[in-house]
């Protein structure tokens, strides 16, 4: 088989570092961008592992410069995985910046937006073509004091699902990882705010995943492996949460078809006709 022609944005550290490392010994082509070019060339072996560039996400000129480059290396991508994602503003919703907060908001939706709108094209001469996105804390469950993270990786969820729909008849799949609490530099955001900003609950759980060694950085990345390969052929429209879900075992990859079908695995409310039988059912029904 011929190698796999993959952009990884947000590569310049933490998971998106490891997924570049990790496609390239798999012997894939890999186009890697962040912000930090000089982060990238260590990651990248000052170019011998990954071709990189420099590039803000968010700023739509320099994502049509990013893939007028890569449009310089090949002329398709068979994968586009969006790594992307900072808490940015920390604190109560009120206290919070405004510029700051919608400047996560920004980096976080805007910029996966881009990436997918101009990767498009090139994902549609690819061979078995996939887009993948990163949800994070909050996107199905409350995170206080972190309004800005948690509404963005909401939006990208939601964003993931409605490309799911959208592109799955040109045979492009879209799906969402959820990697856990992996310790990457994002959570020196947590320690810095300290439990005035970060509130103590999330302040003390993210010291106390730090002292137990988080999430081992081989979940997420084998997760992307996996969801980049055959075996998850027909698997599109969902989060896959990398550490609890069973990705892994036979029965999930034997069942992707009724998986795809159903609502697992997706963003959705939760109806009254859904309530164990009781009163609060019969009331509401």
């Amino acid at each position: 088989m011929s190698a796999r022609h993959v952009l990884v944005a947000g590569a310049s550290a933490g998971i998106g570092a490891a997924i570049v490392r990790a496609l390239a010994a798999d012997g894939d082509a890999v186009y890697a961008c962040a912000r930090r070019a000089d982060a990238l060339a260590r990651v990248t072996d000052d170019g011998r592992l990954a071709k990189f560039q420099a590039c803000d996400v968010a700023d739509e000129r320099a994502v049509t410069e990013l893939y007028a480059w890569i449009g310089k290396h090949t002329d398709h991508l068979d994968a586009v995985i969006v790594c992307v994602g900072a808490f940015g503003a920390i604190g109560p919703l009120v206290e919070t910046e405004s510029d700051a907060w919608w400047a996560t908001v920004r980096a976080n939706v805007f910029g996966t937006y881009l990436l997918v709108k101009y990767g498009v094209p090139f994902l549609r001469l690819g061979t078995r073509p996939r887009i993948l996105t990163f949800s994070g804390g909050g996107a199905f469950g409350t995170f206080p004091r972190y309004s800005a993270y948690a509404t963005s990786k909401s939006a990208v969820v939601r964003m993931t699902e409605c490309l799911a729909d959208e592109l799955g008849a040109e045979g492009i799949a879209v799906n969402a990882v959820a990697p856990g609490m992996v310790l990457t530099e994002i959570h020196d955001a947590t320690l810095a705010a300290g439990p005035e900003r970060a509130g103590d609950a999330h302040f003390e759980r993210t010291q106390a995943v730090m002292r137990a060694g988080g999430v081992p950085m081989d979940v997420p990345v084998s997760c992307v492996r996996f969801l980049l390969s055959s075996e998850a052929d027909g698997l599109t429209g969902k989060t896959i949460a990398a550490t609890f879900d069973p990705w892994t075992k036979e029965g999930f990859r034997t069942h992707l078809a009724e998986i795809t079908a159903s609502d697992v695995y997706t963003m959705r409310r939760l109806n009254p006709v859904n309530l164990p039988d009781g009163p609060l059912k019969d009331v509401l029904s």
